[in-house]
């Protein structure tokens, strides 16, 4: 069973990257979209993810964190569906101006529509 995104309460993993931005990452397994109840799951995960990363305890947990460029990284091994990816646009508008990104990169797979910066695209990362 497939279950990273119902773990809503766990921060699956933090990265430090070389160019001082710190990543908060989980991996959106294969077949996670189409469970029931997916997008109600990333909706609490982001809250998990957002509330750690703004208000304090990722800073305590990571003091060299504090100030720097954080960024909630999806990684998904499927395409999205398109409600999923409309939402996290929306989320994104939201935590932008609170000074946390959000990017949506796909991992693996076989490209289905080949579009630049699309779900489908296993080359690229993008922002939402």
């Amino acid at each position: 069973m497939h279950d990273v995104l119902r773990k809503i309460s766990a921060i699956d993993l933090v990265i430090s990257c070389d160019d001082g931005t710190w990543e908060l990452a989980l991996v959106v397994e294969s077949g996670e979209w189409e469970q029931h109840g997916a997008l109600y799951a990333l909706q609490e995960k982001l809250n998990t993810y957002s509330s750690y990363a703004l208000d304090g305890a990722m800073s305590a947990d990571y003091p060299e964190s504090a100030g720097a460029k954080k960024v909630i990284l999806i990684q998904t091994i499927d395409v999205p569906p398109d409600e999923a990816v409309q939402f996290l646009m929306k989320v994104e508008a939201l935590l932008v101006p609170e000074g946390l990104q959000l990017k949506l990169e796909r991992i693996g797979g076989d490209a289905t529509d080949g579009s630049e910066g699309s779900p489908a695209d296993s080359s690229k990362s993008f922002s939402v």
